[in-house]
């Protein structure tokens, strides 16, 4: 063995050791990497990739030294970029199955609210107080409207996100509420809760029969839309890194929608993919997400969810509207294809109710003008 060779193989045994330390040392209280401690990471890597290059080179693995030198010049962009950010922490998070029994709420429809409590929840910034409220979770786990009435006939069913649960707001300054006071007619039903999407609203309904919650009827069903749903129902990178890997795993198989588990665990080499990718710097300094784009699919994907969402409700409540209620945005659709998803919907026989047009949406405006619509109830969009 000459002694280029010694020098390498030591370089890349000093890397490979390296490496190994910066693998297993992180703080065991915040699961921190510490900005220093992943510049030792790349270093180590560094010495093991250029090591692996010279000694694939020296023996003329062509296209083995290649794949190196490409490895290697990313791992140069990514440490111009470490640099770039202010060399950021990094946190080594958990993305496992929850583990639950088969029959548990949880393990059907993701992270929901325990039965039969109330959650204070307050919070702040730079000393003032953005929202101070709480919550009511019924048995069913879902949020209470108050002033049920046995004098009203009818129901309106509530599915969607943070807008329709009201994060931030009373029970009694709910969407739900307000529509159910207004219209005099109608219980409402808050099944909304923050950060959920087109995918739990199908996998609770999948869950438990709807007729065993609802007492009344006839009424009608509302999935409160709005354009950040197509990426959390899709699982898109950085909502699945954020706060989305225990949410239902949906997928189209010929057109027919079907449910593999969860994101962690239904689409697993996908899923690791993202594990590996979301602290990367090269992601984080030019803000990327994957996918790249919103494409036709994930549209049909979405739409289709709620279709079947649909079938489900209309077969416990025949003869019962269901509508899709396209929120007012506050960030744009991207690729300007919100006419692209509402054509969906029509090719799908899916009615929805545009409320996009508006420039102010608040929880009384948006139910009272959902009350106006229903009298009498008529075939939409609009």
């Amino acid at each position: 063995m000459n002694k280029l060779n010694l020098i390498l193989i030591t370089l890349f045994t000093v890397g490979l050791a390296l490496f190994i330390y910066y693998s297993i040392e992180y703080n065991k209280v915040s699961y921190e990497y510490k900005g220093s401690l992943r510049g030792l990471g790349y270093t180590s890597l560094f010495i093991i990739l250029t090591a692996s290059y010279i000694l694939l080179a020296k023996f003329k693995k062509v296209i083995l030294s290649n794949i190196i030198l490409v490895f290697l010049l990313l791992l140069i962009v990514e440490v111009f970029c470490f640099f770039k950010l202010g060399k950021p922490s990094a946190y080594k998070k958990d993305f496992s199955a929850i583990e639950l029994p088969e029959d548990h709420i949880a393990k059907h429809i993701g992270v929901v609210p325990y039965a039969d409590s109330v959650y204070h929840t307050v919070k702040m910034q730079n000393n003032d107080t953005v929202f101070n409220f709480k919550s009511t979770i019924d048995s069913n786990c879902k949020r209470a409207t108050p002033n049920n009435s046995g004098n009203r006939s009818k129901h309106a069913l509530f599915f969607g996100c943070s807008i329709t649960f009201g994060e931030g707001v009373q029970d009694n300054e709910t969407m739900p509420y307000f529509f159910q006071e207004e219209s005099n007619e109608y219980n409402a039903y808050n099944f909304g809760l923050s950060g959920h999407s087109t995918n739990h609203m199908l996998a609770r309904l999948q869950y438990k029969p709807l007729d065993s919650q609802v007492k009344e009827k006839d009424g009608v069903a509302f999935y409160v839309f709005f354009w950040d749903h197509i990426y959390r129902s899709i699982g898109s990178m950085n909502r699945y890194t954020e706060w989305l890997h225990n949410a239902p795993f949906y997928y189209l198989d010929n057109g027919n929608i079907k449910r593999n588990k969860m994101f962690c665990d239904g689409r697993i080499g996908l899923s690791r993919i993202y594990e590996s990718l979301y602290q990367t710097n090269i992601v984080k300094k030019f803000k990327l997400d994957l996918p790249i784009r919103i494409r036709k699919s994930h549209l049909n994907l979405v739409a289709e969810m709620i279709n079947e969402s649909k079938k489900i409700y209309q077969t416990q409540f025949p003869n019962n509207e269901f509508y899709c209620v396209i929120y007012p945005e506050w960030g744009k659709a991207k690729d300007n294809m919100t006419n692209d998803f509402k054509m969906v919907l029509q090719e799908k026989g899916i009615k929805y109710i545009d409320f996009s047009w508006l420039s102010i949406s608040k929880n009384t405006r948006l139910a009272r003008m959902l009350t106006l619509i229903l009298k009498p109830i008529k075939p939409w969009p609009i």
